[in-house]
């Protein structure tokens, strides 16, 4: 195929290839041309008619919905203005009865009205009394208060003289039982110093003690050391097998 590009026009006048190899089959190539341009023309005529179809279809579907709506619309216009009537009525006799209630309410009040200020009185005067006894009252109970307050105060400071004199008492028997207690502190640190002296004693005596001992075990040894050496000396001169060792 030649690498120059190939188009073609199907609606409207063909356009002239440039090849100039391709421009000697031209003829070929338009009866091809036509024949596509023809089908795509007829192709485009179908779908036309058919978006067409479809259009009226959609346009009918949308005319009997509209009216399906407009109808529910008015009955539902009647429905509610049948029922705003019925309210309506319904709502003329409760507001009848509201009406009365009212009134009735409205006397009720009023004689409650009048039943109140006759009690408020009637509370009135028992609050003045209530308060005039409470004020006598208070007054009692103020002098007997500041009449407990004197006796109060008074065991308070014959307390606190009682509790002075308890505690220097307790101070003078606390500093004899420490003062006793020092001594017998005292007295037992002697004793403890005097026990580890004699226990100092008791074992530098027995050190001492041990010391003479080794010193006599030693001292005897070595007497023994001599003497085995004078008989190994004389059983030399004399052809004796030495005896035995014994343990001094």
């Amino acid at each position: 195929p030649s690498a120059t590009p190939i188009s073609s026009q199907y609606l409207g006048t063909l356009k002239v290839l440039e090849d100039e190899r391709v421009q000697k089959n031209s003829t070929k190539f338009d009866k091809a041309d036509s024949l596509r341009a023809a089908v795509f023309q007829n192709w485009l005529e179908k779908k036309r008619l058919f978006l067409l179809e479809l259009k009226r279809i959609e346009k009918k579907k949308a005319e009997n919905l509209r009216n399906n709506i407009e109808k529910k619309e008015a009955v539902k216009r009647e429905d509610a203005i049948a029922s705003f009537e019925a309210w309506k009525k319904k709502k003329g006799r409760e507001a009848k009865k509201l009406s009365e209630k009212k009134k009735l309410e409205e006397l009720k009040k009023k004689e409650a009205a009048e039943q109140n200020e006759e009690k408020t009185e009637a509370a009135q005067k028992a609050f003045e009394k209530w308060k005039e006894r409470k004020v006598e009252y208070l007054r009692e109970q103020t002098r007997k208060e500041k009449q407990s307050e004197r006796i109060r105060k008074k065991k308070e400071e014959e307390l606190v003289a009682e509790k002075k004199r308890d505690s220097m008492s307790a101070v003078e028997k606390w500093k004899e039982k420490k003062e006793e207690y020092m001594k017998q502190k005292r007295v037992e640190k002697i004793l403890e110093r005097r026990k580890q002296e004699i226990q100092q004693a008791k074992r530098e005596e027995k050190n001492k003690k041990a010391m003479e001992e080794y010193d006599r075990w030693l001292e005897k040894k070595e007497r023994m050391e001599q003497l085995e050496k004078k008989q190994k000396k004389l059983q030399a001169v004399h052809g004796e097998a030495p005896s035995p060792w014994s343990p001094p």
